[in-house]
């Protein structure tokens, strides 16, 4: 896999007193003295500083290679992660994945073939081994009308915000309309307030530095439970060491803090939370593959804590991929790879890593040069306008 959490978590829910048959590698530390291995590809092929480690291994060392997560990097034929897999040849590869990628670049169907088994989301909460959900939409005016500044309108830090019209896409990029924030984490807060306060709760976000806004915005609206237990609302993101450090306990059923999560990107994938109730979106989701896996993180039923259904809160109207027959179709193969051809590698994140910016949205556009640490901006260029006083 490609996630400490996607190894971790299976690794010590079910074999969790059997160390000496089960091996993490790790830290370039070989071991031939186990049965299961769990692997990260950036462990093995020396993206953490040790080269190549798999080729400690004889080719024929393994016989059965499990793919998890498999439409990440291995879908790609020049990944580094192919390369793994092309050693260890001669062992059964199996992929596993709730959402196959099939793009002109990327194929699961050209490495893996055609799926042996597909199950879908469908057909599973029909049998009822998944949870059924109901979506709760918000249209804010600013995001239905857009907002254009008057001339000469500058942020809060004396910035001049160029002159044109801003919409859902610019907000909470290189657009912070604090007000909105606000409004979003109201509406959190009295849809909570009206369930069970105690629901725990992801709310996606655009990246880190939303996130940490938002956490902010619901500490004040939830100042009295925050006030019994400060875990009550968490920004869970790659760079945030105390939220990563409650992660096990918000994945488990008998811990009641975490209640909410703050997240862009960490907790999208892998990540099984039973107790997952209601699943806030606040982030701009092109991508199908993406928004399957965040719906993904509330299907999962638990009799013993009363969850058997989910509510998705939905304010970038993210759900009308619900519409689209790729949302639970058959993965259909775009392109096929040869030998001689050079498909893009697949986007890899490092272990456990949240990324600051979210990636190009579904229009394209590019984001890389967005400031993303906050604050004010003092030299260069302004990327970020940061404005309080505007209503929505």
């Amino acid at each position: 896999a490609d996630r400490n959490i996607l190894v971790d978590d299976p690794k010590r829910k079910y074999f969790g007193d059997l160390d000496d048959v089960v091996h993490k590698i790790q830290r370039g530390k070989v071991s031939k003295a186990h049965q299961i291995y769990f692997a990260l590809y950036q462990a093995v092929t020396g993206n953490e500083g040790y080269e190549d480690i798999f080729r400690e291994y004889s080719r024929d060392f393994f016989d059965l290679i499990i793919i998890d997560e498999c439409h990440r990097g291995s879908a790609a034929a020049d990944s580094a992660w192919r390369e793994v897999l092309a050693y260890f040849d001669s062992a059964t590869h199996i992929g596993l994945t709730a959402t196959p990628k099939e793009t002109n670049t990327v194929s699961n169907i050209d490495y893996f073939g055609q799926p042996i088994y597909t199950y879908s989301l469908k057909q599973g909460i029909e049998d009822g081994f998944l949870a059924p959900y109901k979506v709760v939409r918000f249209t804010i005016d600013k995001d239905a009308e857009g907002w254009r500044p008057v001339d000469g309108f500058t942020d809060k830090y004396g910035n001049l915000i160029p002159d044109r019209e801003y919409n859902q896409k610019d907000y909470d990029r290189n657009l912070i309309l604090k007000q909105r924030t606000k409004l979003v984490a109201r509406k959190i807060t009295e849809f909570l307030k009206e369930t069970d306060r105690y629901a725990k709760t992801i709310v996606f976000c655009i990246d880190i530095d939303h996130a940490e806004r938002m956490r902010q915005e619901l500490m004040n609206l939830n100042a009295d439970l925050v006030a019994k237990d400060s875990r009550y609302v968490m920004r869970i993101t790659g760079d945030e060491k105390a939220g990563k450090m409650q992660l096990d306990n918000f994945m488990d059923e008998e811990e009641t803090y975490p209640v909410i999560a703050t997240t862009s990107k960490l907790l999208t994938t892998g990540v099984d939370i039973p107790t997952c109730k209601f699943i806030v979106l606040d982030a701009n989701i092109g991508s199908m593959t993406e928004f399957k896996q965040i719906i993904g993180r509330g299907t999962l039923i638990s009799e013993d804590y009363g969850k058997m259904f989910f509510t998705i809160m939905d304010f970038r109207n993210v759900t009308r991929h619900f519409a689209d027959p790729e949302f639970d179709g058959e993965p259909v193969q775009v392109g096929t790879f040869g030998e001689e051809d050079n498909p893009a590698d697949a986007v890899v994140l490092p272990a456990d890593e949240d990324i600051l910016v979210d990636e190009a949205n579904e229009d394209g556009d590019p984001w890389e040069d967005i400031d993303d640490t906050g604050g004010e901006i003092e030299d260069g260029e302004v990327k970020r306008f940061y404005v309080d006083n505007v209503e929505v």
